[in-house]
């Protein structure tokens, strides 16, 4: 049975080293496209209405999509209903999150960023992206990764489609006309795999009384997961607002070739995302056992890719024009990213798994804030340099917070373990 489920794992993490592979190869692609068509400036001007979407992004379902992959991981029968709460409420708080996402663009973006734009990349993200997100975490709460490889794999080549279409088809290559092709090409993709998961899986079903009854797990989810985003990516606003559209497009250049990095890491997340919450049935001893295994791999994979990006950086001007050759540097810099984040990554699934996303919540919140606020007081001052040693700060601040409370809830779990012993 051991040896079926490594194969299982090992099966699924190479569909999605396939899927997530083929699809970041699309994506650079579209997105070279997209940084010369829409310059170092433009480029900054959208990523930031991205950024303040992503930030929202995840109270957009308000968890439902992780709380699907716990409960179906485990019981397959209840699929039909938690797939159908998901949809639900991505629909309600994303058309809600909208109007919010275009008020605070009002406060946090430039003036020169139009409410049509935001409007797009908000339905387009909050919405539709969402939909296509839940479809896949359909698959994966049934352990097909194969089908979430392909969903992702097409999502890269809608992405890159519509990348073409501002390039030969758009009378003008401005950043609105990117917003609306970017809404379309996700909306088709959401209706493709909208259509793909009720075919094979089944049709979903409305159940209000869950949806009331697991609000507060699905908004730990949500926290979880917005947190991140300010942890990470909020730099980008603030570069944005702060400093300027250019030094924003050159940070988001960066971290995009870091994600390319992070996609075996995201890889084998996703595969062993379902698995976490079978071994944390038996206590957080297990989950982290289970996630040490994956640990051990992520950070050979990330030594190697440390190097990797500080040998490719010197490419990227010749590939994206000159208004990146900051960017050099500044991928020199964050080269070291993958390591941390393996470190944490596993930490964080351990600690969700074992039935602890409350704990997880927390520090992410803490972290986010913290570093919220270290980017508005440093990113002015220092520009993209600034926002680089902000984010290795969070990620440092998380790896310290995660295996923090796991040795702590692992002591507290032994002393439980050895005092019912002594009373038997």
């Amino acid at each position: 049975m051991k040896h079926s489920l490594n194969g299982l794992l090992f099966r699924n993490t190479l569909w999605m080293l396939l899927g997530d592979g083929i699809r970041l190869l699309l994506q650079m692609v579209y997105f070279v496209i997209i940084a010369r068509t829409l310059g170092a400036s433009g480029y900054g001007l959208f990523i930031g209405v991205v950024t303040l979407v992503a930030i929202l992004t995840p109270f957009s379902s308000l968890g439902r999509g992780e709380l699907l992959v716990m409960n179906v991981s485990r019981d397959k029968e209840v699929f039909r209903e938690y797939f159908g709460n998901a949809l639900f409420m991505t629909v309600v708080s994303g058309i809600a999150l909208t109007v919010v996402a275009i008020m605070l663009g009002r406060f946090f973006l430039p003036e020169s960023i139009s409410m049509s734009i935001i409007l797009w990349v908000a339905l387009s993200d909050l919405i539709m992206y969402r939909v296509v997100e839940i479809c896949g975490q359909a698959y994966q709460a049934f352990e097909r990764l194969k089908r979430t490889a392909q969903l992702n794999m097409l999502m890269g080549a809608v992405r890159l489609v519509g990348a073409l279409a501002l390039l030969l088809v758009a009378a003008q290559h401005s950043v609105s006309e990117w917003a609306i092709l970017y809404f379309l090409t996700t909306a088709v993709m959401a209706l493709a795999a909208l259509v793909l998961v009720v075919y094979e899986l089944g049709r979903p079903r409305l159940h209000l009384q869950k949806v009331f009854a697991e609000w507060r797990s699905g908004a730990y989810f949500s926290i979880s997961q917005s947190s991140l985003v300010v942890y990470s990516d909020i730099g980008k606003t603030i570069l944005v607002k702060f400093a300027s559209p250019q030094h924003a497009g050159i940070y988001a250049a960066a971290s995009r070739i870091v994600d390319v990095t992070l996609s075996p890491i995201y890889s084998l997340m996703s595969a062993a995302f379902s698995r976490f919450f079978q071994e944390g049935t038996s206590g957080i001893g297990a989950s982290v056992r289970y996630a040490n295994k994956l640990l051990v791999i992520s950070l050979v994979y990330s030594a190697f890719a440390w190097l990797g990006l500080y040998l490719i950086a010197p490419v990227l001007p010749w590939v994206l024009g000159e208004d990146y050759r900051f960017a050099v540097e500044a991928v020199q810099w964050m080269a070291v990213i993958p390591l941390l984040k393996s470190l944490h990554f596993f930490a964080a699934d351990a600690l969700t798994g074992a039935g602890f996303q409350g704990w997880r919540s927390a520090i992410q919140v803490f972290v986010a804030i913290l570093v919220a606020g270290l980017h508005i007081l440093i990113v002015p001052l220092f520009l993209w340099k600034g926002a680089i040693v902000v984010s290795l700060i969070g990620d440092f601040l998380l790896c310290c917070g995660y295996w923090g409370v796991i040795g702590y809830l692992q002591r507290k779990e032994r002393i439980v373990r050895v005092t019912g012993q002594l009373t038997n």
